[in-house]
């Protein structure tokens, strides 16, 4: 759920091979992105194995983070994985603690639209340690 990444992330994973990619965004970009609000998603439980979010203020700058990170957890199916940008300078520990449902699998720095960033990886309803 990005603001203006979103299609160009949805078109690389067609291009990759992903045949089912459904991409959400404030703004419609029919026919890959369709708008929606990301602490009200229109989809049902367990709709998808993963949930990528590459837009780094997508989260933080989320008017309620905790419901975000929670409509994201109910969409993403049992086992399935969360992958979330987040300003690299953001505590890593408030992100982990806004998902209750997940667990932390990985983080690695990387530059997008030359911003520093952390890529936060998680895997949903899993048991916490």
């Amino acid at each position: 759920m990005t603001r203006c990444g979103c299609l160009l992330a949805v078109a690389a994973l067609r291009v990759a091979g992903v045949g089912d990619v459904t991409g959400v965004d404030l703004v419609d970009f029919p026919p890959l992105v369709r708008r929606a609000d990301p602490h009200n998603l229109p989809f049902f439980d367990d709709a998808f194995d993963l949930s990528l979010s590459s837009d780094p203020a997508a989260l933080t700058g989320a008017l309620f983070p905790s419901r975000f990170a929670s409509e994201i957890e109910r969409t993403v199916r049992r086992g399935g994985a969360i992958a979330i940008a987040v300003d690299r300078h953001v505590d890593l520990s408030v992100i982990a603690s806004l998902f209750r449902k997940s667990r932390l699998v990985d983080v690695r720095n990387a530059t997008l639209d030359g911003s520093a960033a952390s890529i936060v990886v998680l895997s949903t309803n899993a048991e916490r340690h």
